[in-house]
């Protein structure tokens, strides 16, 4: 697929009729959704949208996200997505931050609203190709910031194009496979799978009414998915025969943690799971490959093409290569996020494996305990490895003898948790200074609605919980 043209025309003038996305099942052809894009185009052209534009999105529908994000590759309009439960006030300074001078979100009086067309036209005979300029602006993707302002990260349609043909180069992809958006659109890993399918000709399923992952393997033609643990844990736990009889090819397992423990299920069952380390700075994906078990844990694959990667002498990854944004955009200025030889310093710390990179944890998480340093990943992992255990974050709390001590959230499948024996299942798997001293259930209000937990929240909330 040549870089400067729309893949989705090009697609559509090989083959009109061929399914680009399904709705809650209904299909979508490719040149329908051509015309919807088109609809769009004409609409926001009609209020005064022009070239290099920033149009602030909070993302709630990822069927109208699909249609927008090919409108702006066409227009050049810069994709702007927000978590939709992002504060209104921290929306707004970041709506600042960007300058954007569009939203498609009520309430900023500094931006001007844009009305979605009501109706969309139909398909019409398309024969001629779309010129794009890949290396313009395409999107600004919010960073999952803990505090404050999110950041803003920039990427251009090249950026994702080498980062979907590193993809493809481990998970191969056809005009023949379907990929579910399970993973938000304001993220960059489901921003890519948009870019993928597109490229690939392949069909998106999208599904709008919340139904369950095993309904979905069951009802859709499912071959590819991208999973978090807690999404992969959940469905082996209430849909696990289920993968027997589906058609799933890969599952694509980022987020950080990977269960060892689910992935040999997975792999017992036939299905190619493959783990990843990838981050928002480097258009999703660094690393992919076929999991290794090592320790407690599981590798997150070999570097893919047209990336770089190395690990410093203090144990820090460095990444570069032609998927690295071009900084940070704020205030009408690029920041550069790379040192003098190019590389971008993740704040993660890693080791070889093979061939293969570790992810131990984050240099900025660390806690020091009596001299001791934890990395909360380390329980963390433990945690995830106890049964009824879906989600873990642990985070530091002062204390008087040590400094700082871990404390622990957890949400379970059951809604219960018995921290005793809790503890009696850590004391078997990490050391006992790395026990945390407490550990409670993840309040409701502090699920994560994108893929990071606000460890800034909960850390607030555990100081309080620990010295009241």
């Amino acid at each position: 697929m040549a870089l400067s043209f729309c893949p989705l025309r090009e697609w559509t003038l090989k083959d009109p009729h061929g399914i680009a996305i399904r709705v809650n099942g209904q299909p979508v052809t490719r040149a329908e959704l051509d015309a919807r894009v088109e609809t769009l185009r004409d609409a926001f052209v009609s209020q005064g949208v022009r070239k290099g534009d920033r149009i602030l999105m909070p993302l709630t529908c990822a069927w109208d996200a699909v249609i927008l994000i090919i409108a702006c590759l066409r227009s050049q309009w810069v994709y702007c997505p927000v978590n939709p439960q992002m504060p209104a006030e921290q929306k707004r300074q970041y709506c600042q931050k960007i300058g954007a001078q569009w939203t498609l979100h009520e309430g900023f009086e500094e931006v001007t609203g844009l009305q979605w067309p009501t109706f969309f036209g139909q398909s019409k005979t398309v024969d001629s190709r779309f010129t794009i300029d890949p290396e313009a602006m395409f999107d600004l993707i919010a960073t999952s910031g803990t505090t404050g302002v999110p950041k803003a990260v920039s990427h251009t349609f090249s950026n994702h194009v080498y980062s979907a043909m590193g993809s493809q180069s481990c998970i191969p992809l056809t005009e023949h496979d379907s990929w579910l958006l399970s993973l938000p659109l304001f993220h960059v890993g489901g921003f890519g799978i948009v870019v993928r399918c597109l490229l690939a000709g392949a069909g998106m399923i999208i599904d709008t009414q919340k139904a369950p992952l095993q309904q979905l393997l069951v009802e859709q033609r499912i071959t590819h998915l991208s999973l978090v643990n807690t999404q992969l844990r959940r469905l082996l736990v209430r849909g696990a025969d289920l993968l027997d009889n589906s058609e799933l090819k890969y599952i694509l397992l980022g987020g950080g943690f990977a269960s060892p423990e689910l992935v040999s299920q997975v792999q017992k069952k036939g299905i190619r799971i493959l783990t990843t380390y990838g981050m928002t700075e480097m258009s999703a994906q660094v690393c992919t490959g076929i999991p290794e078990f090592v320790g407690s844990g599981v590798t997150s694959g070999a570097p893919l093409p047209h990336r770089e990667v190395t690990i410093a002498a203090s144990g820090e990854i460095l990444v570069r290569g032609k998927t690295l944004s071009a900084g940070y955009f704020e205030d009408g200025r690029m920041i550069s996020i790379v040192d003098k030889q190019g590389w971008y310093h993740t704040g993660d710390l890693g080791e070889y494996s093979g061939d293969q990179i570790t992810v131990i944890g984050r240099i900025d998480n660390m806690l020091i305990s009596g001299g001791e340093n934890i990395h909360p990943e380390e329980i963390e992992k433990a945690l995830l490895s106890i049964d009824d255990i879906t989600m873990a974050v642990v985070v530091p709390v002062r204390s008087d003898e040590y400094g700082q001590r871990p404390f622990a959230f957890v949400q379970t499948e059951s809604g219960f948790l018995n921290e005793v024996f809790t503890k009696q299942k850590l004391a078997g798997t990490i050391s006992r200074f790395k026990i945390p001293d407490m550990i409670r259930l993840l309040p409701v209000e502090q699920v994560p609605s994108g893929l990071k937990p606000n460890r800034q929240a909960l850390k607030a909330l555990a100081d309080r919980l620990a010295h009241s």
